[in-house]
């Protein structure tokens, strides 16, 4: 079974799409012409089996859309608990090349960007079991933007 909720908050469309135990997720944010998804396998994982995160950015509209990245840096990634601890997060050891780069978005052709998460936290130590969330990042924005990147809803798990 599968539930849609929508809020519109300015001119930004957030919309949340849950899928069933045992099957994927996905979210989703509309802004700048273009959308944002953000996606997990499944909703429960296994200790030590790796979460896979797929973001991929659409063009819903006829004319290509431009996002601008400051950096080398696309996305990130925010792994914590539901009450707010943070465990790991996927740019924490990495550099970036500084630049600044246009890429246009055409109607119809997705970007998609992928990462996963061993679920080992910032020491290497494996996260304990319960409760987690996923929270995704594109690290560009469009033109008249004033957000230095875009957030996506948090994507909610557990392992087992």
């Amino acid at each position: 079974m599968v539930t849609v909720q929508g809020m519109l908050i300015g001119l930004v469309l957030v919309v949340l799409v849950a899928a069933a135990p045992g099957t994927s997720l996905m979210v989703e944010r509309a802004e700048g012409g273009l959308r944002h998804e953000a996606s997990i396998t499944k909703r429960v994982f296994d200790a030590g089996e790796s979460v896979e995160v797929t973001i991929t950015i659409r063009n819903a509209g006829a004319n290509p859309v431009t996002l601008t990245f400051f950096s080398g840096q696309r996305f990130d990634l925010l792994v914590r608990r539901p009450r707010g601890d943070e465990i790991w997060r996927w740019s924490h050891d990495k550099a970036f090349i500084q630049v600044v780069q246009s890429i246009p978005i055409r109607s119809n052709e997705p970007m998609t960007l992928k990462a996963s998460w061993d679920q080992r936290d910032y020491q290497g130590r494996r996260a304990d079991l319960g409760a987690y969330e996923i929270i995704a990042f594109v690290t560009g924005r469009t033109e008249g933007s004033e957000r230095a990147s875009i957030q996506l809803p948090a994507l909610q798990f557990t392992i087992r």
